[in-house]
């Protein structure tokens, strides 16, 4: 058997729905979020600024599922991360040696921040929602820290002073939940 590094792949597509629309209908109960133009209170958001990223689980030669997804839309000097999902039921499934080398790099969701930091770490910061107390930890081991704004994490990138620090909250939290 192969190991679970090899049965495993995380690619970063402009639009991801082909794979990942599914699995995000299957955890959101909603539409996939196409990458498309839209305004928000501070920016325009074009196509060009969407990331969207699939981890890959290869059960054998013959099949391949997406088993998690996240969305990283770039909104002027920072990123916003929204819609990570991991398939339901995917670690139940997996060999137990493949699930305890998952579970040893932290999971599909921390996989996926680290892959996505080594190649959108050219911004000031992440800001990310989260509700969720299980994602919350993911998220504070992947680099994320609360802002004191209820939900709103941010993860930042080089050296960023206080004083842009705090614009930058204040201007992601204008925009309400994304």
């Amino acid at each position: 058997m192969k190991s679970f590094r090899e049965s495993f792949e995380i690619v970063g597509l402009k639009n991801a729905e082909f794979f990942a629309a599914d699995l995000f209908r299957e955890s959101f109960k909603a539409a996939f979020p196409v990458p498309q133009r839209y305004e928000t209170p501070t920016a325009a958001i074009e196509p060009r600024d969407w990331h969207q990223y699939v981890a890959f689980y290869e059960w054998s030669d013959r099949s391949i599922e997406p088993v998690g997804f996240c969305n990283w839309i770039r909104h002027r000097d920072v990123y916003l991360e929204g819609g990570m999902c991991v398939r339901h039921h995917f670690y139940r499934r997996l060999p137990k040696e493949h699930w305890l080398d998952c579970k040893g790099c932290g999971g599909i969701a921390q996989l996926m921040m680290e892959t996505a930091a080594s190649e959108l770490d050219d911004l000031d910061a992440w800001f990310g929602y989260c509700g969720d107390k299980k994602a919350y930890l993911v998220d504070l081991r992947a680099g994320y820290e609360p802002t004191g704004i209820e939900h709103l994490i941010v993860r930042w990138f080089g050296a960023v002073s206080d004083a842009r620090k705090k614009e930058l909250v204040d201007r992601v939290a204008a925009i309400g939940p994304f």
